[in-house]
């Protein structure tokens, strides 16, 4: 797997040594050259440029921020001159401005002590004065200006800073970053701030604004190939020679976020459960920060994200709104504010939209944190990826894999648990399915673990249960079927089969209509259901009278038998027929019938079922319809020789015209000119 002593998607990549991270360091170098040939052309005859980089999580500010800090704390002419100070990701401790200069001063007393060894005093000298918090900049200015320095800072989640000021303090914040031509920021943010379309607010249009986009299909193969070790280039290169789909399929799964992708990629490839552990950090370490972003929003707001959240793959609009309970006008206002903040975006479908969590791992976390237990909604993400990247055969390759490992309990527990679960809903073989779980079960019972009582009910499970009253209980197997989550199409049809048993017709068309995707079937359609499902009840002879205009009953099971043997249900149709046989018919209606039906038998080349039909002495049809008979022998000839010579010559018309109309039912299929 490409796994190195560091987390490359953890929350900072600030844990890697500078080599390791300039090595690695393979994309958006455009966006870093523009920034950084703005900083060594920084003078004193022109106004500063501050910039704010935008992306979601995991997008790469904070590696872009380091690469600044690196290139421009390494730049020889730039050193000269040059102090680089990058703020570690949180500061919980700046809530005012003159505390920022303070935190500013305890860097430059830290980093550049030869320059600055007693820069913190000059200013706590000065911390009774009645105007500290207006002389605090001026003094911190002074000293660096006195050194013939430039101070470029580095801020991470820069709009949390911001927003901690006092407007009062934005304010003059604005007026020093527009006025000192010693000082430039470059900042981080998830989120655009809200102040740079708002032209009352100090910072209307302040910042350069660059927004860092998903990495396209190319540049995610050249990031992937970046982090890997020489083993695991040679399995990239592989997967990008003979499957460069994978590829872009974690790239769409993701949005081409980098540490998402990357986290995705190593989960696939590991077998050990090294991944998820990972993942289990990240997750306990991004929990404060997501859980202050839904905090954040109105309740109406945190409703609609969650329900977005739990669809993984999309929900339309109409949708949110039946599982809201609010109606369609509040949703679509409240979502384009939701698109504004940059939580949820969109994508059209004709006239409709679909929207999505913006940052997918944000979407992993509230699934993992707030799916249902004992419910896919917790690994919805990981079957997507699994289902998308997998082929069946490789599906169940890793879930008989991961079944040796449960056995021998060489796994760690949360990879056991949550790529078990995700397996299931893979459409895995019954067996494999079952067996996963019964071997997850044991193993998680054996190491008393809570994930015991979380293992869920798949559907497998829930068909196999409903089986067990299928004879005796159709109401219960009926309820337990309707508990399963997108059911496949066996469900369906076994749902539908038993609303059929329970004489509830239309629940049943309803079912099959659903897996045929007729909007509005036509009796004709819903009767080849029937006939394919070989049912016959009260239902299908209402439909056969409605369709061919049948006035008998008894006609009924005689129409219905030839379009079993149309469907080539020849066994079940040769029932049917002498069911119908067994009516109390006149011999007119017997040998017609009886005719027809076995010529459409003999045009489905169906010779021994028709031959024993024939010899069959409850009806003696051998010698009641001879010229169907020897136009039998005749196709059989090869078989039986010496029967055709049995024939009386009187007979060679009729069977010639029987012979030339099993070549028109062979030709055209028409069986039924009894309108």
């Amino acid at each position: 797997m490409l796994q190195t002593k560091f987390s490359r998607y953890k929350y900072t990549p600030d844990e890697m040594s500078e080599d390791q991270f300039l090595k690695r360091f393979v994309l958006r170098n455009d966006i870093y050259e523009d920034i950084f040939e703005d900083i060594k052309s920084w003078d004193n005859n022109s106004s500063n440029q501050h910039y704010i980089i935008i992306g979601q999580r995991g997008q790469g500010k904070t590696t872009l921020l380091r690469k600044i800090y690196i290139e421009s704390k390494n730049d020889k002419k730039l050193n000269k001159y040059l102090l680089c100070i990058k703020f570690a990701e949180e500061q919980y401790q700046i809530r005012t401005l003159t505390r920022l200069w303070e935190e500013i001063a305890e860097y430059l007393e830290d980093m550049y002590a030869d320059d600055f060894p007693n820069i913190s005093d000059v200013l706590e000298t000065h911390y009774e004065d009645d105007d500290y918090d207006l002389k605090a900049f001026g003094l911190l200015e002074k000293e660096i200006k006195k050194k013939k320095k430039k101070l470029l800072i580095l801020v991470d989640n820069i709009d949390e800073l911001i927003a901690k000021l006092s407007l009062k303090e934005q304010r003059r914040f604005r007026e020093i970053l527009l006025s000192s031509k010693i000082f430039k920021i470059i900042g981080g943010s998830t989120k655009m701030l809200e102040q740079h379309y708002d032209y009352s607010q100090p910072f209307y249009e302040f910042f350069k604004i660059i927004k860092l986009k998903g990495f396209t299909l190319e540049e995610s193969k050249i990031f992937l190939l970046a982090l890997a070790n020489k083993d695991e280039k040679e399995k990239i290169e592989n997967i990008i020679k003979n499957t460069p789909n994978r590829i872009e399929i974690i790239r769409q799964l993701t949005g081409g976020v980098p540490r998402t992708l990357v986290m995705l990629f190593d989960i696939f490839l590991d077998d050990e459960g090294d991944s998820f552990e990972d993942l289990l950090k990240i997750l306990d370490e991004v929990t404060p920060l997501y859980k202050h972003r839904m905090d954040d929003l109105p309740a109406q707001l945190q409703d609609i994200v969650h329900t977005i959240a739990i669809n993984w793959d999309g929900i339309y609009t109409k949708e949110i709104a039946l599982k809201t309970k609010l109606e369609s006008k509040t949703v679509s206002a409240q979502l384009k504010k939701l698109e504004k903040y940059e939580i949820v975006e969109s994508i059209t479908v004709g006239k409709n939209k679909i929207y999505k969590i913006k940052e997918r791992f944000f979407n992993i976390w509230y699934l993992m944190r707030f799916g249902r237990k004992k419910d896919r909604q917790r690994v919805e993400w990981l079957i997507s990826f699994l289902t998308s990247w997998c082929t069946k055969e490789e599906l169940e390759s890793k879930a008989q894999e991961l079944i040796s490992k449960l056995k021998n309990g060489q796994v760690k527990v949360f990879h056991a648990f949550h790529m078990a679960e995700a397996l299931r809903y893979t459409s895995l073989n019954v067996q494999i399915e079952l067996s996963l779980k019964e071997e997850l079960k044991k193993y998680l019972k054996s190491i008393d673990s809570s994930f015991y009582a979380q293992v869920s009910e798949t559907n497998t499970d829930l068909f196999k249960e409903s089986l067990k009253f299928e004879t005796y209980n159709i109401e219960k197997s009926i309820k337990i079927l309707k508990q399963t989550k997108e059911p496949n199409n066996a469900i369906l049809w076994q749902l539908g089969s038993l609303y059929n048993k329970n004489k509830e017709y239309e629940k049943a068309e309803s079912v099959f209509s659903k897996i045929l995707a007729w909007s509005n079937p036509s009796d004709q359609q819903l009767l080849s259901v029937y006939v394919l499902s070989n049912i016959f009840n009260e239902r299908v002879v209402h439909l056969l009278k409605n369709v061919y205009s049948i006035d008998k009953n008894k006609l009924c099971l005689f129409v219905y038998s030839l379009l079993q043997l149309k469907d080539e249900k020849f066994t079940y149709s040769l029932g049917r027929i002498k069911e119908y046989l067994n009516f109390n018919l006149n011999i007119k209606d017997e040998i017609l019938c009886t005719s027809e039906y076995l010529l459409l038998l003999i045009s489905k080349k169906q010779y021994i079922k028709a031959k024993e039909f024939l010899e069959d002495k409850d009806y003696n049809f051998k010698e009641k319809i001879k010229p169907l008979w020897f136009a039998l022998m005749t196709l059989m000839k090869d078989e039986y020789p010496n029967e055709i010579k049995k024939m009386g010559s009187e007979l060679e018309g009729s069977v010639n015209n029987v012979l030339k109309r099993i070549s028109e039912y062979q030709n055209n299929g028409n069986i039924l000119a009894l309108r």
